[in-house]
């Protein structure tokens, strides 16, 4: 009996030195690939509605991979009215740079209504383009050959009952 059981014991340790070692780090197998600099931002749309509740909160926060080669992000919004007339507004970049190398940038709901005021908007519902364009230290943007040097994201918005672009002029 003591033999089956020192056996049983020894087939046991054997058994896992065997595992052990088929389950090897991998982590240093094959070559690492450098990243692709790339423009990548968290959405395509974002969703603003703007109610009197809410009109003194956050509409939305703008994320985008922050990249080593970038020394400076342009963040530009933009109205289209029709095919030949489009209204630009270069945003200043105050982003924030927060954990694993994310960047964000908040919009406030006040924000977006003084951006439809400045574009000339007064309906209810509008919708603006926002479009981020990292560069390197001596101004040419940074680009390669699988990627653009700017992402554009769509900005639907949605004015609620009682909610005036313009209130100063009734």
């Amino acid at each position: 009996m003591k033999i089956m059981k020192k056996l049983f014991i020894i087939i046991c340790l054997l058994a896992n030195i065997v595992v052990l070692g088929a389950c090897g780090d991998v982590e240093g197998a094959g070559e690492s690939q450098p990243r692709v600099p790339r423009v990548e931002v968290e959405s395509e749309n974002y969703y603003v509605q703007i109610v009197q509740e809410n009109i003194n909160g956050v509409a939305f926060v703008y994320r985008w991979l922050d990249m080593e080669t970038a020394s400076k992000y342009v963040i530009t919004l933009a109205w289209e009215k029709d095919a030949e007339t489009t209204k630009t507004l270069d945003i200043e970049d105050k982003s924030i740079l927060t954990y694993n190398g994310v960047r964000e940038l908040l919009f406030t709901n006040r924000q977006i209504m003084e951006y439809m005021r400045t574009f000339g908007l007064d309906e209810k519902e509008a919708q603006l383009s926002i479009t981020l364009e990292a560069f390197q230290a001596d101004g040419t943007p940074i680009t390669s050959e699988a990627a653009k040097a700017s992402k554009t994201s769509e900005i639907d918005i949605i004015l609620g009952p009682g909610v005036e672009l313009n209130p100063d002029l009734e």
